[in-house]
């Protein structure tokens, strides 16, 4: 694995901060899929190097 920043673990937004105004990719909901679709990669790929290390 390279040397990469980890992402912080993201926080779903509390029902209050959406404005129903349907943003698009500004919504805080896109925003948070997105950031959470990227952390879960991260860390599957984190794991699959930890495994891989591990048999070795």
């Amino acid at each position: 694995m390279n040397d990469k920043e980890l992402l912080p673990e993201p926080v779903a937004p509390e029902d209050w901060e959406c404005c129903n105004s349907d943003c698009g990719d500004a919504c805080v909901w896109q925003l948070y899929y997105r950031d959470k679709a990227a952390y879960d990669a991260q860390q599957r790929d984190l794991n699959q190097h930890k495994a891989s290390s591990d048999e070795h």
